[in-house]
């Protein structure tokens, strides 16, 4: 009931921040509505640890750079199964800073666009460049963690795949 109350909490306040688009590239609105939709989804799942749920906003292989298990690491990135993926992220998820920061500052969105870019995971019918959907979460402000640190944010990546959005990796800068 605690996590309910507190995704809840986090609902209502992110609401505020989940519109925020910082991408340079047009997105519509109604696109942006349906990633919130997918994204709320997942975020749910992991915090309920709904294994089946979250199988249906993710993809099969999903890049993953901090995840350990077995990952395909190639040029195209560090891909791992969604089992994988699931079995790094939702134990505890409540508890990580990602989630943490999720409910305390919110989160962004934005788009990039990789020219040229068609990674063997997507399907042969993807058109040639990639244009990822990105989710924003500053994960530690500058100076929080310590003093001199920079600051870093997380990502969680989607693909747009026949009309719905996926999963399709999860970033960090710092």
């Amino acid at each position: 009931m605690k996590k309910f109350f507190i995704f809840c909490l986090f609902l209502v306040a992110g609401t505020g921040f989940s519109q925020n688009n910082t991408s340079s590239e047009k997105t519509d609105k109604s696109e942006w509505d349906a990633l919130d939709k997918v994204f709320i989804k997942l975020i749910e799942s992991l915090l309920n640890e709904d294994k089946n749920t979250f199988k249906t906003v993710c993809y099969g292989a999903v890049d993953c750079i901090d995840c350990v298990g077995k990952p395909e690491f190639n040029e195209e990135g560090n891909f791992v199964t969604s089992e994988v993926f699931y079995l790094n992220i939702a134990k505890n998820f409540d508890k990580s800073p990602v989630y943490k920061a999720l409910v305390k500052r919110g989160y962004t969105f934005s788009t990039i666009t990789i020219k040229d870019f068609k990674s063997k995971y997507l399907p042969t019918n993807y058109p040639k460049d990639l244009k990822l959907y990105e989710v924003w979460i500053p994960t530690y402000l500058a100076n929080e963690l310590s003093k001199g640190h920079p600051g870093s944010s997380h990502a969680f990546q989607f693909v747009k795949i026949n009309g719905e959005f996926k999963l399709y990796g999860m970033t960090s800068i710092p």
